[in-house]
């Protein structure tokens, strides 16, 4: 019997070594919910440490991680310019003693903390390349010249020393020193820092910062010697054979952040085209898209929206509720972004009580039951059950479930499940998909067709009997339709549908159709009895930086809706700088300076020509504000008047000289809100400002 309990254990210990040499980056059939707990600038106020930690009987209900900045103190904000690694943790989310308390009160109510770990890049204490000497569990570490990537831009700039390390293994980071990590000493520092973070500070887990920048087999290697539960890489790349490469190429010791599966929510909301939520498995069988589609559910993490893509292009911008259903309803780890779980707070917690109700978890089998631009619809099998999850305008259902399964559901989704999953007291409202929190208003431009009355077909939110509803004259040849909440498409016909039919257009608020198209924004003139007070030129403006501040923004009181400005326009990098006018003011793009009219180009980019008169186009607020465009001009200085009256601006010289940038100033950085931003992401769009010239680069 001894010998019998000898080998057992043998054989045991030889699984475990067997396992341990082939850890994977994150667990298996894996059932937990992540939060994104943070978003530019939140730490200000809403996510400091003191924060997050107020909100630990509530988060931790119904998430098992939460995902938070770089915690070590950096050049500011969200910390992703990196000064000290080991021994400096207050930072501008809060003290280090706030950072302990947070990550000990969620440990202890069963919540892993995922630290963001920036090792692609690192800045100095006090000039570009004075890595710190920190001392952690009894050994000194520090990086110099020779761990910095030879060709980083340091490499090119007067009065800095020369980095002497190898070239860099991955993309460049502009707005910090690249890190060879080809370097045995990077190697055991980022080793060290990593362990550190688990051991000395309590993080569960980890989120590789900006991944492109170096080979994923270095993730490999810290992974190996720290032996984090939790890894996910932020490889930001739509494809999935990118993403999929790059998970191999750390040998599955990372997830990865699933943006294949982001992109195809984002082309399929984008389009009102459900289809576009599945791909083929193995070329046939009908599965979500992503990463989850085939092989590498487990290494997945899903998200709609993160702190990057929530402020540039990549922004989703249809029904939040909706995606997060289809998110939450599928295999992966899910990631809620805090904007969203804020928006609707009760009816994603529902969603999360209905997936752990039925146990659905990392790996879960999906089979696909409806693909169709109206309707997605798949069974998921959890450990405790099955779910059936409806994206999409179609009002259909499963077979074999009735009205009393549904245990969640808004506009455009609905969960069925047989598992039982208690309600939350109080919903929130369904969500409006569209901008617009009224309805959709078209307006149909009937001077050609000469209709006796026109007739509009519209669908989304809901659909109109065919061939549609009669418009009602606006003015002369102008006639005006409001649609329900949530019309993504629109068609127009004389009342006898397919003998007069329009092609199909996309419904958008505001705009005016013909025969032709989408003429746009509709009434493109101000009303002469509300000219702004004040009209705010921002841009590459005086080294403003495209300053959206009182403080910042060029101002011009107006005469009758004429004004007139004095300025300097700077250098964005290709000769040109780019500027346009805003009537309210604020820090936040969205939530003030969005909230009034814009005027600007009637074209992207739009290049002035100096002393003839050129047209104006009003963004109207609630309209399309943030679809303003930006004239181009040549650097230097100028006379601008606009005048809202004729719609038209003129610039002329002013004969002052441009003053050329002191290549020896500091380097800073805003983002095209201008404000100054200290910790530029990558893959964003920033105004670099060195002396009293700012370029605009993509990092």
């Amino acid at each position: 019997m001894k010998s019998l309990k000898r080998l057992v254990l043998s054989l045991c210990l030889a699984v475990g070594s067997l396992l341990s040499a082939n850890a994977i980056g994150w667990p298996a059939n894996y059932q937990g919910v992540m939060l994104q707990g943070f978003y530019w600038d939140s730490y200000t106020s809403e996510t400091k440490w003191s924060k997050l930690e107020q909100k630990a009987d509530e988060y931790s209900q119904y998430f098992s991680l939460i995902w938070v900045p770089n915690s070590a103190k950096s050049s500011g904000g969200l910390g992703y310019l990196p000064v000290y690694w080991f021994t400096n943790h207050s930072s501008a989310m809060g003290t280090e003693a706030q950072l302990r308390s947070m990550i000990n009160t969620y440990k202890s109510k069963g919540v892993g903390i995922i630290a963001d770990v920036v090792i692609n890049h690192r800045v100095g204490v006090s000039n570009w390349t004075n890595f710190p000497r920190e001392t952690w569990n009894g050994v000194t570490y520090q990086i110099g010249l020779d761990g910095i990537c030879s060709d980083d831009e340091v490499a090119n700039q007067s009065g800095q020393p020369k980095p002497t390390g190898a070239r860099d293994t991955g993309d460049g980071y502009a707005a910090g020193r690249d890190l060879d990590h080809t370097n045995a000493n990077v190697q055991e520092n980022c080793k060290a820092y990593t362990k550190c973070l688990l051991e000395e500070y309590g993080y569960a887990g980890f989120r590789y910062d900006y991944c492109k920048g170096y080979s994923g087999q270095y993730n490999k290697m810290y992974n190996q010697y720290s032996k984090p539960t939790y890894s996910v890489g932020e490889y930001w790349d739509g494809s999935y054979d990118a993403l999929k490469t790059w998970i191999e190429s750390t040998g599955k010791e990372s997830a990865a952040f699933d943006f294949a599966f982001k992109y195809a929510v984002n082309n399929a909301f984008s389009a009102n085209d459900m289809t576009r939520l599945v791909w083929k498995a193995n070329g046939n069988t009908d599965q979500p898209a992503g990463l989850i589609h085939y092989g590498y559910a487990q290494l997945a993490v899903t998200f709609i929206d993160n702190h990057d893509t929530y402020r540039d292009s990549n922004k989703f911008n249809g029904n939040v509720l909706a995606a997060n259903a289809f998110m939450l309803c599928s295999p992966g780890t899910p990631c809620v972004f805090l904007p969203h779980y804020n928006a609707y707070t009760s009816s994603i917690q529902q969603l999360i009580k209905v997936r752990n109700a039925v146990g659905v978890h990392n790996m879960s089998p999906v089979k696909v039951l409806q693909s169709s631009r109206d309707c997605y619809m798949a069974e998921v099998t959890g450990t405790k059950g099955t779910l059936v999850v409806k994206i999409g305008s179609a009002m259909a259902s499963p077979a074999g479930y009735t009205n009393a399964d549904i245990k969640a559901s808004g506009t455009d989704y609905c969960v069925w499940t047989k598992v039982g999953v208690s309600p939350n007291p109080n919903p929130d409202p369904d969500p409006d998909p569209n901008p617009d929190p009224q309805s959709v208003t078209v307006y149909w431009d009937n001077s050609a067709a000469q209709w006796a009355t026109p007739y509009i077909h519209y669908w989304g939110g809901s659909e109109s009997t065919w061939p549609g509803v009669a418009m009602t004259r606006h003015e002369g040849d102008v006639w005006v339709y409001k649609c329900p909440t949530g019309t993504t498409g629109c068609l127009f016909n004389a009342g006898n549908g397919d003998a007069t039919k329009t092609p199909d257009f996309v419904a958008i608020n505001g705009h005016i159709y013909n025969q032709s198209g989408d003429q746009g924004v509709y009434g493109n003139t101000p009303d002469p009895d509300k000219y702004p007070t004040t009209l705010y030129m921002i841009g590459n403006v005086n080294g403003s930086a495209w300053g959206t501040t009182d403080d910042v923004a060029v101002a011009a009181k107006g005469d009758n809706g004429i004004y007139t400005y004095d300025v300097t326009f700077d250098d964005a990098g290709n000769g040109s700088g780019y500027f346009a006018f805003i009537t309210v003011t604020g820090t936040d793009w969205d939530s003030e300076v969005n909230t009034g009219d814009r005027y600007g180009a009637p074209a992207k980019d739009t290049r002035i020509t100096v002393g003839t008169p050129q047209p104006v186009a009003l963004y109207a607020a609630g309209v399309n504000a943030s679809a303003s465009e930006s004239w181009m001009i040549a650097p230097g200085r100028y006379s601008v008047k606009v005048d809202l009256k004729s719609m038209q601006i003129t610039v002329g010289n002013s004969g002052v000289e441009n003053v050329a940038a002191d290549a020896n100033s500091p380097v800073e950085y805003y983002n095209l809100q201008g404000i100054r931003v200290d910790n530029p992401a990558s893959g964003n769009i920033y105004i670099r400002r060195q002396g009293t010239s700012a370029t605009k680069i993509r990092l």
